[in-house]
């Protein structure tokens, strides 16, 4: 192909007849995770590797990893367009979409959180809110739970974000463990969700108890137990 002849890694994927897709993600001398800069390489040669063939759930894999990633890096409409492509490729396959457009609509809406844009996570959930009153995959709906809770958290809905955090919270234990990442990263929302309404000593044990958790599991400076300490550190002189 043209982009393959000018892409030396696209060449090495179209001779690959048993190509394992983990390189993408993965390096393959060290096996650690592709990050930053060099994910967002990776993902847009993903993406050139599939974008002129039939749709497949490779294609939409490809899609919806490169929407993700470029919203973390904040190309806002180049994500916003790769999404509705994923959209329209499954649009007529509801086992499809919900396997795999529903769980990276869930990511974007935690990266667009994450970069200042809940208004954009929210309209994400809402588009999603029909498929998820009938989704039984707990682990999907806790994720869905905690990203409606941390949006309308960043938008002051305080009242709002209150049951949804709890709820969050409650699936994400259930369905994943007490300890897991996913249950600290609905509490740190519910924490911060309970100290907006006068709960303050409450919210501080438990931002305390994710911290003390996630520093013997993660280390003293991994991001989440940074993120932890931050969330703790602004709530520290806060009184009911």
């Amino acid at each position: 192909a043209e982009m393959a002849a000018r892409d030396p890694w696209l060449v090495v994927i179209e001779e690959d007849n048993e190509f394992d897709v983990s390189r993408w993600t993965h390096c393959t001398t060290c096996h650690q995770q592709f990050t930053g800069a060099l994910k967002v390489q990776m993902d847009r040669r993903r993406w050139r590797h599939h974008r002129d063939r039939p749709v497949s759930e490779d294609r939409s894999r490809a899609l919806t990893a490169l929407a993700l990633m470029l919203t973390r890096v904040k190309e806002f409409d180049m994500a916003t367009h790769l999404d509705e492509e994923a959209r329209r490729g499954v649009a007529d396959d509801d086992a499809t979409y919900h396997r795999l457009i529903l769980p990276s609509e869930m990511d974007r809406a935690h990266a667009l959180v994450a970069v200042g844009r809940p208004r954009d996570a929210l309209n994400i959930l809402s588009r999603v809110r029909p498929w998820m009153v009938q989704c039984e995959d707990l682990a999907l709906c806790a994720s869905y739970y905690r990203a409606l809770s941390e949006a309308l958290l960043c938008l002051g809905r305080i009242e709002d974000a209150q049951p949804v955090a709890d709820e969050a919270v409650e699936l994400a234990r259930t369905t994943h463990g007490p300890r897991s990442e996913e249950a600290h990263n609905a509490m740190c929302c519910q924490a911060q969700v309970i100290a907006e309404i006068g709960r303050v000593e409450e919210a501080k044990e438990t931002l305390r108890h994710v911290l003390a958790t996630r520093t013997r599991l993660l280390g003293p400076e991994h991001v989440a137990t940074c993120k932890t300490q931050e969330a703790l550190r602004r709530i520290a002189n806060w009184t009911v």
